[in-house]
């Protein structure tokens, strides 16, 4: 099968903290992360087209990067029990809050 994403992913635990605009917040596991989005399992579902916005730190050194995007898809999560994946896209990433 032929690879759709525009970028390489890289692979992950870090946490993210997310603001969701149909359920409020959110703290979840990242999966893995590329500058145009990134899978995370959370344990609240989250519908596709809704928007989020966020932070998280995924390297010691650097400080955390904060997002804007939307929810691209959602599935239940394999591995754990009443929790989903959910694929973001990203709008916005920076360095500074947005």
């Amino acid at each position: 099968m032929e690879e759709r994403r525009k970028f390489s992913r890289l692979e992950t635990k870090a946490k993210a903290f997310l603001n969701k605009t149909d359920t409020g917040s959110a703290e979840g596991s990242i999966v893995d992360i590329s500058p145009g989005g990134m899978k995370i399992i959370l344990d609240t579902q989250a519908s596709p087209g809704t928007a989020i916005s966020g932070q998280f730190k995924i390297l010691p050194t650097l400080g955390p990067f904060y997002v804007k995007g939307e929810v691209a898809w959602v599935k239940p999560a394999k591995e754990e029990a009443n929790c989903f994946e959910v694929g973001i896209k990203f709008n916005k990433i920076s360095a500074l809050p947005l």
